[in-house]
């Protein structure tokens, strides 16, 4: 089990600058000082040469890398973002240990998927080891044995992937672990996984869905697992390139099965919006989506113009959207919201994308 953190990330941020700092002047010293140890020869009085300013830079990095977890993993376990010290208990002891742990996760899924593991690299700031390693697997067990009758050690293959991503809940607020998990898992398992219907709006099966049983927990984590390795960082391209090619079943599910960043939420939706609709596509994911993130609606009515009228003239043409859009609207759009250029021009967007059709209530 993991333990009880309690860090103030201004501070600790100050502290990640200042190592930096340090390596700054270890790493321009360092090759000045071994050409005068080159030439000095017999004569240097030292014994150790450089290898102490080495192992000094790399003290640093590896700090920086523990704490810059540290920090990350706090505030995504902290709902409401608050000034000074934050608190929490961590899933893991250790950000090796989360790694592992979310890699035996992968692989139970992979193995009752039949498909072998991608080897995509991990994120930079994920590490690995042998730490952790008494960690109980989730899933470990499961998947050893492949049959051809599409069940995994007497399980249904859907069975083994619901149970395994089912243990996973609750430790993707760990972004070294929810990046572990993706990475292992590739960008097609993935999209495989979240093709399921427990969120859509589509009112029909997703693009291109295969069933995969990942159930309403399996999808809930894998957007989770996005959401916290995307907010720190620890996503690679192949990643944003599935937002920008994924079937818009996924994108529907990914965005309303958890909350993502509204640069991601933007993302997503610019990207489903440009494209020719899928029949029997809702807007009711976005606008719900919207109605929970009301800066990145501003955003988007401000910047993506012509995708927002799309989204508009969609949720106005739907009966089911009226009041969620209503409220997104209004939140993105009252008095001191938001940054106040991208509001006016976001105003100006709904007035020429609706105009009278749409009533916004003061609440």
């Amino acid at each position: 089990m993991g333990e009880f953190v309690g860090i103030d990330p201004r501070w600790a941020q100050e502290v990640i600058r200042r190592m930096e700092a340090g390596k700054g002047v270890l790493g321009r010293t360092r090759p000045g000082l071994d050409a005068a140890i080159d030439e000095a020869g017999q004569d240097w009085a030292g014994h150790r040469g450089t290898t102490a300013m080495r192992r000094a830079w790399e003290f640093y990095h590896e700090s920086q890398q523990d704490l810059k977890w540290r920090v990350d993993t706090l505030e995504q376990l902290v709902p409401v973002r608050e000034r000074g010290m934050l608190t929490g208990t961590f899933p893991f002891g250790s950000e090796t240990e989360a790694v592992l742990a979310a890699e035996r996760t992968a692989h139970a899924v992979l193995r009752a998927l039949d498909q072998p593991a991608t080897g995509a690299e991990a994120a930079p700031e994920t590490a690995t080891g042998a730490e952790g390693g008494d960690e109980q697997a989730d899933g470990e067990e499961a998947g050893d044995d492949q049959a051809d009758d599409g069940q995994v050690g007497g399980e249904e293959a859907g069975d083994v992937m619901e149970r395994a991503l089912a243990g996973a809940e609750g430790r993707t607020g760990d972004p070294a672990y929810a990046a572990a998990l993706l990475a292992t898992l590739g960008p097609d398992a993935f999209t495989r996984l979240l093709s399921d219907q427990a969120a859509s709006d589509t009112g029909g099966p997703a693009d291109d869905a295969v069933p995969a049983g990942g159930g309403p927990v399996g999808g809930r984590v894998l957007a989770e697992a996005f959401a916290s390795a995307e907010r720190t960082g620890r996503l690679g391209d192949a990643w944003y390139e599935l937002v920008d090619s994924a079937p818009a079943g996924v994108l529907t599910n990914l965005v309303t099965l958890a909350g993502q960043s509204g640069a991601m939420l933007n993302r997503v939706a610019t990207g489903l919006l440009g494209r020719p609709p899928t029949p029997g596509w809702s807007p009711r994911a976005l606008i719900r989506a919207y109605e929970g993130d009301p800066l990145a609606f501003q955003q988007l009515l401000a910047e993506h113009r012509d995708e927002a009228r799309v989204l508009l003239d969609a949720a106005a043409g739907d009966p089911g959207c009226a009041e969620p859009l209503a409220s997104a609207v209004h939140e993105a759009l009252k008095p001191g919201a938001g940054v106040d250029g991208l509001r006016e021009r976001a105003w100006r967007t709904v007035v020429r994308g609706l105009g009278a059709t749409l009533e916004i209530e003061d609440r």
